[in-house]
């Protein structure tokens, strides 16, 4: 869904591109807790950034100090240029979403929108063209005189959404935004929410420990993990080629082989890995030399099977059928290797499944391509 303009360069690659927010070594410290570690951080005008990660990982305090509502215990936050890591919250160009919403129960859609505008003491005239602009964003303007428990989740949601639109901010927080919504209204407004942010133009930068959330609906994503950003890239970037073992275990599912290198070129390395019963050969060098212990990464959906065995000897193993997890759209094989190691392999339903080639205690031959498989060294 990542739908930026298509240049020959993307601002984060772009040496010359400034950031429109910016975090120098920021930390947060709790009484010796440390929980937002050294953390720097560019996001650039009009991304949708996620900060994704398990629950006490840091992210939420991050989003807290960026929003004014926490003060770093070090290290400085500038947004369009201008340093605000004393600010007060009141006094920054930014608006938070939150989990809960936040509705006032006493006042209306309409009143719940227009509150903020009404602080600031704008005219009567341009509170009210901008709550209805607003609204229509949203496709609430006919919920306009409804109070918040007349509605239901997904509409307070976009209540909520439009209050924060509404006073224009240039960094918009959504701390895990959809998390009260159920799976279907959840992955709907995903898509919604996307489209409303590239219409109005605004940075947004969202919290979740929705990997599929994540990856749907974000520019680029930063992985984080007990206070620090592990990794950071576009969800294509992170999904295929994670720089460490706890990246690629915490987005999706990942088989990973232990094995150690012996072979080590530009353009490929070579492992023996007992683990896999077979030579694993990765079409990309790493920073590995030959004899060194690592661990080979290959995705489900990347590894194929059949009943009889493939031409190739390299990345080709065998084993039984142990279960099969059937989700609809796929099933998930299970497949048990002579050295005892389950691998996963995920295939299309194309056939019923009483009709398919492979079932429970079968033996088949799992097999992949060089280039899709990675080595991880951390």
């Amino acid at each position: 869904m990542q739908k930026l303009k298509r240049t020959e360069l993307q601002p984060w690659q772009d040496p010359k591109a400034k950031p429109y927010i910016h975090l120098e070594e920021v930390s947060k410290d709790f009484g010796g807790n440390v929980a937002v570690d050294a953390v720097t951080l560019s996001v650039f005008q009009g991304e949708f950034f996620s900060l994704l990660g398990p629950s006490g990982c840091g992210k939420t305090t991050l989003l807290r100090m960026l929003a004014g509502f926490e003060i770093p215990s070090q290290g400085k936050i500038y947004i369009d240029g201008v340093d605000v890591t004393r600010r007060p919250a009141y006094d920054r160009p930014v608006n938070m979403m939150f989990q809960s919403y936040a509705l006032f129960p006493h006042m209306t859609v309409e009143q719940n929108v227009a509150f903020g505008l009404k602080q600031e003491r704008i005219s009567k005239a341009e509170i009210k063209e901008r709550t209805k602009d607003s609204l229509h964003l949203v496709q609430m303007e006919r919920f306009a005189t409804r109070y918040p428990n007349q509605l239901s989740g997904g509409q307070c949601q976009r209540v909520a959404l439009a209050r924060s639109l509404v006073k224009r901010p240039k960094l918009l927080l959504l701390d895990e935004p959809l998390a009260a919504l159920d799976k279907k209204l959840r992955e709907q407004t995903q898509f919604e929410l996307v489209n409303i942010q590239e219409e109005v133009g605004i940075t947004f930068i969202m919290v979740t420990h929705d990997q599929e959330e994540a990856m749907t609906m974000s520019t680029r994503l930063g992985v984080m993990d007990h206070g620090r950003l592990r990794q950071i890239g576009t969800p294509n970037e992170i999904y295929e080629y994670p720089h460490s073992e706890y990246v690629a275990d915490f987005i999706g599912s990942i088989n990973k082989f232990e094995g150690h290198v012996i072979e080590a070129e530009k353009d490929h390395i070579l492992v023996e890995s007992v683990e896999a019963d077979c030579e694993l050969y990765v079409s990309h060098s790493a920073d590995a030399p030959a004899g060194a212990y690592v661990k080979v990464a290959i995705r489900p959906e990347k590894v194929m099977i059949a009943t009889s065995p493939p031409e190739q000897k390299r990345n080709a193993t065998k084993g039984i059928v142990k279960d099969i997890g059937y989700l609809g759209d796929v099933s998930i094989y299970h497949v048990e290797l002579a050295s005892g190691k389950v691998v996963l392999a995920t295939q299309p339903n194309l056939v019923r499944l009483a009709e398919r080639p492979v079932t429970w205690e079968d033996e088949v031959y799992l097999f992949w391509r060089a280039e899709n498989s990675i080595v991880l060294t951390s």
